[in-house]
């Protein structure tokens, strides 16, 4: 029987238990848990995500072909430290960690030569935390990062993408330095983004009429500042050159914003930024993604397609402001 070990047991952790279990036969894996949280341990044994509730990650990994370490990311380094010594020769061992540069650098000087380390990062996930939310379904179309080493097995590769490709995932190689920085951009960035908008509203005086007035725009935009906090810190400790990186690309993308605001003979360009943000996002919603769409994406639809398309509102709207912008230059 295959014994499968996940070090780590909440959301993330029981949903890969809980997604195993539906692809496997029970008579053939064996899967076991162990989280220093023994509430969160006993909630993903009572939701069948283990077979088996270990008492410590030395007991879990024992035997184990393959080990999930699915820890907040800073608790990763003390759990190799852990558990180095009883991994099984030629043992497969991935993780779930939201960055991977320092992940890597820990499996690379603590585990030993004999064990096959291939990163890993599922980008799926909820802001709600523990195996009372897990999921089967959770991986379901979400792109599976593989990060191998350079001293893993090519069966220890496949492996990993293959348990990655039977949750439903979308298995994608990356080298550390590469997901860091393209994570940042795409989670770290919305997470803390939406956290200094709830931060900047919740400190203001005005804040008892403005939490009456706000609504599902409000906790839409600002939804990722319930991510856990030992998560988000974590992140932001890990990753914090390429964090900092992108808040200072998005504050000049703020700016930029506040100066056409502020241009008031800018009513044009003004709707055009508009007009290109809605047809650009509307695109990535509907599945454009990827380096081919983006290298053949369209342009933004002069004023007789667009006419054609959207009923004539965004030729209209320019013909206005067009108009508007000449009886203000023959009023001077």
């Amino acid at each position: 029987m295959t014994r499968v070990a996940i070090i780590g047991t909440g959301l993330i952790g029981a949903s890969i238990g809980l997604g195993l279990r539906e692809q496997s036969d029970q008579a053939t894996i064996e899967i076991v848990g162990y989280d220093r949280n023994t509430q969160r341990a006993r909630a993903a044994e009572r939701r069948d995500a283990i077979d088996k509730r270990e008492n410590s990650a030395l007991a879990a990994v024992q035997d184990a072909s393959l080990v999930i370490i699915s820890t907040p990311i800073l608790a990763m380094r003390e759990v190799m430290e852990e558990i180095r010594h009883a991994l099984m020769p030629g043992a497969v061992v991935t993780d779930t960690g939201s960055t991977k540069g320092e992940v890597m650098a820990w499996a690379r000087d603590l585990l030993p030569d004999s064990i096959h380390f291939v990163g890993g990062h599922p980008m799926a996930g909820k802001t709600e935390v523990g195996a009372e939310h897990a999921d089967p379904q959770l991986f379901d179309g979400a792109r599976w990062v593989v990060v191998p080493t350079r001293a893993a097995s090519q069966a220890a590769v496949e492996t990993v993408t293959g348990f990655a490709a039977g949750l439903g995932a979308k298995p994608m190689f990356m080298d550390p330095e590469e997901h860091d920085a393209y994570v940042a951009a795409v989670s770290h960035l919305p997470m803390l983004a939406a956290g200094a908008l709830f931060r900047l509203t919740r400190d203001s005086e005005a804040w008892p009429e403005l939490s009456m007035l706000a609504s599902s725009g409000f906790r839409d935009t600002t939804r990722l500042a319930g991510t856990d906090e030992q998560m988000a810190h974590d992140i932001a400790l890990t990753n914090r050159d390429q964090v900092v990186h992108w808040l200072q690309r998005y504050r000049g993308a703020i700016y930029d914003l506040e100066d056409q605001l502020q241009n008031i003979e800018g009513d044009e360009e003004l709707l055009e930024w508009f007009a290109k943000l809605n047809f650009d996002y509307i695109g990535f919603r509907e599945g454009q993604i990827g380096r081919v769409e983006i290298d053949q994406q369209r342009e933004l639809p002069d004023i007789s397609i667009t006419d054609i398309f959207m009923g004539g509102a965004l030729a209209d709207r320019l013909r206005q402001l067009t108009e508007r912008a000449r009886d203000s230059e023959r009023r001077r």
